[in-house]
């Protein structure tokens, strides 16, 4: 059965072709799909509520696991996943992949989440089968990185050196090239640098990040080269990232990246624009300063406030009184809320979110209204009914309202302040990625997490696995983008809800 849960990590232009063809396929599958039944629809809720207490009971599991109904066995395999308990690693093993590729990529997303090191020959294993479905090859790409080890970045090297750019490839390829970014060891540079001059935008950028973030020295000369000439933004804004003066120093660089820093303020784009300035605030020469003090007169905030930001560093203001952290919604976190929810209620939420999601009814959507306008929010309900079930409850409470933006990072993300009333939240890590619009909530970590709810600005391939994605922004990202510290929601209701 065609694999009907899409992981969408990233924000590519899509043609008309291509969406008819993508709406043609799910229709079909949609035609296609097996209906829930009664013992489904508790089996279901069952798992939901072994998600929730965090508990790997291995008779239910292994029984969930073969089932006969493909989205049973699909949600077991997700649940084992979020569990987190290393044991389910031999769960899924015990028999071969399913032959339904939703069930197998999830079975390997599962396993991602344990981030297990001694599961990395098993990822290394189906990324060298290039038969298997391009959404099982991009799940144990994402793994690896997951586990970040220098075995799994080998293995990722290992890909990435005899992988080409292909419609049936390029996904995987692209999460190959986030992943070996976000490995904590340091390796050889050539299976990334192939894909620096990649057709694909989307691949680019993706080079350019593992590029990035690893900080190697030996990476600079070729972002460089990228943040200067590539015709992407996307490709630019990543490269740029890389020309801070520690960065470039480390190469003996700094001159020539400051200057095209300085030919970066004048990028078409925006968020290049922003990220050359944050760079530039961390250089101290007089041609800084002077680039800084002209930018924070910017009346584009994501500008000023990052010079700002940058000549603060230069002249650090005083501790607050008590040596005080301020800022950024993260300090006052309720004790966590004891689970005591009887299976009962884990189906009720069942029945009101999994089941008609998994029908193709219309999924529930949220609207803010702030200072800088609306901005309209589709919700996960099938893939994450706990938070979902939550969020409608805090909407329709109206806590949510007045609650104001306390944390605002440029090009990164939009953050309120914490709900009062909010309770600590069980996060429920999907197969959605981590991308621009995507709606999370506060948290240092997994199962951390409380409503303030975020907005992401920007894609965040570093934070992969460890949170939650609720929901998406499908009008006003352009709201969410000038979004200012402090700024409140101002109002707040459901406009499909069931």
């Amino acid at each position: 059965m065609t694999d009907y849960v899409v992981a969408i990590r990233s924000h590519r232009s899509v043609t008309l072709a291509a969406l008819l063809l993508v709406t043609a396929l799910s229709a079909g599958a949609q035609a296609r799909k097996r209906p829930l039944s009664p013992a489904d629809v508790d089996d279901i809720a069952r798992l939901v509520m072994l998600e929730d207490h965090r508990d790997f009971d291995t008779t239910d599991l292994s029984r969930l696991l073969a089932s006969q109904h493909p989205e049973v066995r699909r949600r077991a395999a997700l649940a084992i996943g979020r569990i987190a308990d290393k044991r389910g690693y031999a769960l899924l093993r015990a028999k071969p992949l399913d032959a339904d590729t939703a069930v197998a990529a999830t079975e390997v997303f599962g396993a991602g989440q344990l981030k297990d090191s001694t599961t990395v020959a098993w990822f290394d294993s189906l990324l060298a089968n290039r038969k298997l479905a391009p959404t099982v090859l991009t799940e144990a790409a994402t793994a690896l990185g997951k586990i970040k080890t220098a075995r799994a970045r080998d293995a990722l090297a290992r890909f990435l050196s005899s992988a080409s750019e292909s419609p049936r490839l390029n996904q995987a390829i692209g999460e190959a090239l986030l992943s070996i970014g976000r490995c904590t060891t340091r390796g050889d540079l050539n299976p990334i640098l192939r894909f620096g001059k990649a057709n694909s935008d989307e691949i680019r950028w993706r080079a350019a990040w593992a590029l990035f973030r690893p900080r190697d020295p030996a990476a600079v000369s070729v972002l460089m080269v990228m943040a200067a000439g590539d015709h992407s933004p996307d490709v630019r804004l990543w490269a740029i990232r890389a020309l801070t003066k520690p960065q470039a120093d480390s190469a003996g660089k700094a001159a020539d990246a400051e200057r095209i820093l300085f030919a970066a303020l004048r990028d078409s784009d925006r968020r290049v624009r922003t990220e050359a300035i944050r760079a530039i605030g961390t250089y101290s020469d007089s041609a800084a300063v002077t680039a800084m003090n002209a930018a924070k007169s910017s009346p584009d905030w994501w500008i000023s406030s990052s010079a700002e930001e940058g000549l603060a560093r230069l002249n650090p203001p005083p501790a607050p009184a008590g040596g005080g952290r301020q800022g950024g919604g993260r300090s006052a976190r309720p004790a966590p809320t004891p689970i005591t929810r009887p299976l009962p209620d884990y189906k009720a939420i069942v029945e009101r979110w999994v089941v008609p999601d998994y029908n193709g009814a219309p999924r529930p959507t949220a609207r803010w209204e702030t200072v800088r306008g609306s901005i309209e929010i589709e919700l996960y309900p099938g893939d994450a009914p706990l938070a979902v079930d939550d969020f409608v409850k805090t909407m329709e409470s109206g806590t949510i309202v007045g609650t104001a933006f306390t944390r605002v990072v440029p090009d990164f993300v939009a953050q309120e302040e914490t709900i009062p009333g909010g309770h600590r939240l069980r996060d429920e890590v999907s197969r959605h990625g981590l991308t621009r619009a995507n709606l999370a909530w506060a948290s240092a970590g997994l199962d951390t997490g409380t409503p303030g709810y975020t907005l992401a600005n920007a894609v965040q391939p570093h934070n992969e696995g460890d949170f939650t994605a609720l929901g998406r922004v499908t009008k006003g990202m352009d709201v969410v983008d000038q979004i200012q510290l402090n700024d409140k929601i101002t109002a707040a209701r459901i406009l499909i809800v069931r």
